[in-house]
């Protein structure tokens, strides 16, 4: 049987070290150490089964933005490791929906029954059903094609948004504010919801608060996306992925 491969993200070495021996003695495999940096540019090189991401990461991300990240762009389990967090660092760590937390100083036990449990819940939600299809990939509504535009709810008239016309997404609060050449719709959907609404072939996430429409780019800059109404950044982690969509000569 293979050994389940695990990535550690922990910055404090000694901890990170500790981690490993651990796995090793529980069975599992160690793909990789990382102290933050590289984690998500691991994780696609790597391909790990699961992600133990320390919650207070130092550095431009810390583990909650780059949980975000993997909920977002993989489908892989990750756990949260925290010696202490404030209310507000765990309703944001919440909000990513970790498959664990798991609390330092950790024993062997808990350690192993954090694992299995976020590796047997990945694997339960992707058993085959049936028809062929998993509980992950089973046909929704918002699974389904979509026409080339949505609508816009605006005071008392519901107005259509062909996807060509959008230039690029913005975050604000609990909404999102759709940006056109003409106008801006401010919309009651977050940008993680915005980011499954919308065709993912041409819109992209470029920084943690912007979807941008690719069709739509007029210039990249060293540190922003260029559109005919202003620019929008991009962001560190995820300036790599967005340049790979570009044909760059």
């Amino acid at each position: 049987m293979t050994k389940p491969k695990i990535l550690i993200s922990e910055d404090e070495i000694i901890i990170a070290e500790d981690l490993a021996a651990c796995l090793e003695e529980l069975g599992y495999q160690t793909c990789a150490i990382d102290s933050g940096e590289d984690t998500l540019e691991m994780i696609r090189t790597l391909h790990p089964d699961l992600v133990l991401l320390d919650v207070n990461l130092k550095g431009d991300a810390d583990g909650i933005e780059i949980g975000s990240r993997i909920r977002e762009e993989f489908d892989i389990p990750f756990i949260y490791l925290t010696a202490y967090a404030d209310k507000a660092t765990l309703d944001r760590a919440k909000k990513t929906e970790p498959d664990g937390f798991l609390a330092k100083p950790f024993d062997e036990k808990n350690l192993r029954s954090a694992i299995e449990l976020a590796l047997y819940k990945h694997d339960s939600v992707h058993k085959p059903m049936e028809n062929g299809t998993s509980a992950a990939t089973k046909p929704t509504k918002e699974s389904e094609p979509h026409a080339d535009y949505i609508f816009v709810k605006v005071k008392h008239r519901i107005i259509k948004v062909h996807y060509n016309e959008i230039l690029w997404v913005e975050a604000y609060d609990n909404y999102s504010f759709i940006v056109t050449v003409d106008q801006k719709y401010l919309v009651s959907s977050t940008l993680k919801d915005m980011e499954h609404k919308l065709p993912s072939n041409n819109f992209v996430r470029v920084h943690r608060s912007y979807i941008a429409n690719l069709d739509k780019v007029e210039a990249l800059e060293e540190s922003a996306v260029v559109f005919s109404k202003g620019d929008i950044p991009i962001g560190k982690s995820y300036k790599k992925a967005l340049m790979s969509r570009f044909n760059i000569i």
